[in-house]
């Protein structure tokens, strides 16, 4: 019954998102798809990096208290603007297909990969955050590793990139960084916080597209991942 709720909920949303993708072959095997070892990297390093820091006497008396004793210095005003830039990146990851960009997947599917990815992200964040219990700088709540404005806005940029490419995802990735950024201007979080956040972000937007296979099978949909002619040279280059 909950089975056919949300295959009836996803068809409708089918209905009403254009597709923003061509028909491919029900064979080809979508690259951004499967699974390669070298993916897991770039999320281990960042998430690795975060977790360290937090722990480390070091990093916290030459990284984290420098960094934030210099923005706060700086007298800079607080602005709420980094709720809306970590939302952006999955914005344009949604509506980039509706305004003619190539996309290698349907609308469909960028709505299931997404809902995937937040799903995921949300999930390991909010755990850390009250199992850390890391106070914030500002001594507000303990609850500041990881920041989760910073994977929202990285898991949004990773989905982005993978679907358009890399010039695409290099713009996504502009207003994630500059959305970590603005996180130490506000004094919500330290360094190490952005680098946790950053990993989980671009690890939970890989798992989606690893587990959207396992979704089309459940679900029955058709295969419609494709690669547009114009990103086929960036795929040679990503992958």
């Amino acid at each position: 019954m909950k089975r056919r709720i949300v295959a009836a909920l996803l068809s409708v949303m089918a209905a009403i998102l254009p597709l923003g993708a061509q028909q491919a072959d029900s064979a080809l095997v979508c690259r951004s798809e499967a699974f390669h070892a070298q993916q897991l990297i770039a999320p281990a390093v960042f998430i690795g990096s975060g977790v360290t820091a937090t722990y480390n006497s070091w990093f916290k008396d030459n990284v984290n208290l420098p960094v934030r004793d210099y923005a706060v210095n700086q007298g800079f005003t607080p602005t709420k603007v980094d709720y809306v830039t970590a939302c952006l990146p999955a914005a344009a990851y949604m509506g980039l297909g509706w305004v003619g960009v190539e996309a290698r997947h349907s609308g469909i599917e960028r709505f299931a990969a997404a809902v995937t990815a937040a799903a995921i992200q949300q999930g390991i964040v909010q755990t850390l955050k009250y199992t850390t219990s890391v106070m914030r700088p500002d001594g507000s709540t303990p609850n500041s590793f990881p920041s989760s404005h910073t994977s929202t806005a990285f898991m949004g940029a990773e989905l982005v990139r993978i679907e358009y490419g890399p010039w695409w995802g290099l713009g996504a990735y502009t207003v994630a960084t500059g959305t970590a950024l603005m996180r130490i201007y506000n004094n919500r979080h330290w360094v190490s916080d952005l680098l946790g956040g950053a990993g989980i972000g671009i690890l939970s937007a890989q798992a989606a597209y690893w587990l959207l296979p396992l979704e089309r099978r459940l679900l029955n949909w058709e295969t419609v991942c494709v690669v547009p002619g114009n990103c086929a040279l960036a795929l040679s280059i990503v992958f």
